[in-house]
């Protein structure tokens, strides 16, 4: 199967913004998910049980992956894009994400 592609959300100042239904990661290629603005704005919502685990990117900052445990009531990621965002080919500007496809993620821009 493919990869599940993921829309980010982009939230405005003293807005309220509607949330896209979360998508379930493909149980084998896993989730993209959209990385293009700044690092402390861009906040990954996973929901559901078990363990995600964020892929490392390609860039000069990416050395390992990072396991996260998904909670019942969600689980916020925040991440360094430098260790983790896609910097060329087909995924460029995004980051991967793999896990059971128990695991439903998100991603919002506070702009």
């Amino acid at each position: 199967m493919a990869a599940t592609e993921v829309t980010l959300v982009k939230a405005e100042l003293n807005m309220g913004t509607d949330l896209q239904a979360a998508a379930a990661l493909d149980q084998t290629d896993g989730a993209y998910l959209p990385f293009t603005g700044q690092d402390t704005k861009t906040v990954i919502l996973l929901t559901g049980t078990g363990t995600a685990t964020i892929k490392a990117g390609d860039g000069i900052q990416a050395v390992n992956d990072v396991s996260v445990t998904v909670s019942e009531n969600g689980t916020i990621v925040e991440l360094d894009s430098g260790a983790f965002k896609i910097t060329q080919g087909e995924h460029k500007g995004k980051v991967h994400i793999t896990g059971a496809n128990t695991i439903k993620a998100q991603v919002c821009l506070l702009v």
